[in-house]
């Protein structure tokens, strides 16, 4: 009897047990998904309480943009009519750094901000320096002939010679800090003064001097605290109501160039012909990486996922324990009953059972001496 009380006791143990896990294994089936989706909805909303807040305001993610020119090898044959000839310089590698800053919440489950841009030449990265020279088309000449195109020849001649007193040529060669960010060019102040409005700009000329610590104004975009469908995406810029999405991880590579052609009666266009040439290559990217990264993937997909394995993990142990323990009880009893034998039987049946009893007793080694046990 004392037996089958500890099997009992034990199938009882075991079935208990695995009814927990294999109850508790079915409710996170339930929930976890429900739960999961709570968890990221609170992380990635723009709330000084969630997660992702602090990475939003200042883009811990590091965009690099690689800048990569086409220098002009044979200016000299160009401007007589020949065939342009470029090389690749580059990459010239620069970092870049995004902060928010004016930050307001407004009642409509909106907020607003300014983004501050600012770029870090990454010397370690590039092939050069931004003290490098360049030959490129000059680009402030080429593009006020073309709009001398059709003016008066008189209008023209003018611009021919304010153009050599200025010592401008068709083609210029200055350093790449001088092309990226700016340089003082006399011209740019000439044909504002003579010809205001022909140009978008005042003061310095470069192809990225406008990105350079600056903002391109207010931004106003959902929060994603009341509505998650409309999480980022912008409410307004600069008052410009515009709904759109703005893009967390992006890559984006573009080609400059630049038409050139002789335009008549303008001198330092000579003969050249129509040709599309090209002025650069730039790419920017950004991956997130480090305690950034590592913080995401913890919060937002190792635990995730360890949440929907371990639910079914539950409930295949559950199973397993249930199944142990049925088969502990049912052991027992069969124990119990081979070793068990009744008057009312034949002493054949004795025998026969008595004879499979000792067949699952493993034999005893030499020298032991064992004692009868009756039933």
């Amino acid at each position: 009897m004392g037996g089958r009380a500890r099997a009992r006791r034990a199938a009882l143990g075991l079935g208990a047990a695995g009814l927990l896990c294999a109850v508790l294994g079915a409710v996170m089936i339930v929930l976890v998904p429900s739960l999961i989706r709570q968890q990221v909805l609170k992380n990635v909303r723009i709330d000084p309480s969630s997660l992702s807040f602090n990475m939003w305001k200042e883009i811990p993610v590091p965009f690099f943009l690689s800048i990569y020119f086409f220098e002009v090898l044979n200016s000299d044959e160009i401007l007589k009519g020949g065939k342009p000839q470029v090389r690749e310089r580059g990459p010239y590698v620069y970092r870049e750094f995004r902060h928010k800053s004016n930050i307001t919440f407004n009642e409509n489950d909106t907020v607003s901000f300014v983004e501050r841009r600012s770029f870090q030449f990454q010397p370690h990265r590039s092939q050069g320096s931004e003290s490098d020279y360049i030959v490129l088309p000059n680009i402030l000449v080429m593009a006020a002939s073309s709009m001398m195109e059709h003016r008066p020849m008189g209008l023209k001649l003018v611009m021919t010679m304010a153009f050599s007193s200025m010592g401008q040529r068709a083609f210029m060669n200055r350093t790449v800090g001088e092309i990226m960010w700016g340089y003082d060019d006399p011209l740019i102040n000439f044909v504002n003064k003579y010809f205001p409005g022909m140009l978008p700009f005042q003061g310095k000329f470069g192809l990225f001097s406008g990105m350079n610590n600056s903002d391109s104004g207010i931004f106003t975009v959902f929060t994603g605290v009341k509505n998650f469908s409309r999480i980022h995406l912008v409410d307004k810029w600069n008052g410009i109501s515009k709904v759109t999405g703005i893009p967390m991880n992006c890559s984006v590579k573009l080609q400059l160039g630049l038409y050139m052609k002789a335009i008549r009666g303008i001198g330092q266009t000579g003969q050249i012909k129509p040709v599309v040439l090209p002025l650069l290559w730039f790419e920017e990217s950004g991956a997130m990486e480090g305690q950034p990264l590592r913080t995401f993937y913890t919060q937002l997909v190792l635990m995730p996922q360890i949440m929907h394995y371990a639910q079914y993990a539950l409930v295949a142990l559950g199973g397993a324990l249930l199944l142990l323990g049925l088969a502990y009880q049912v052991r027992g009893q069969e124990k119990c009953y081979l070793f068990w034998s009744s008057s009312k039987k034949g002493s054949k049946d004795k025998e026969a059972i008595q004879a499979y009893s000792e067949s699952l007793v493993p034999a005893a080694p030499k020298g032991t001496v064992l004692q009868e046990a009756r039933l």
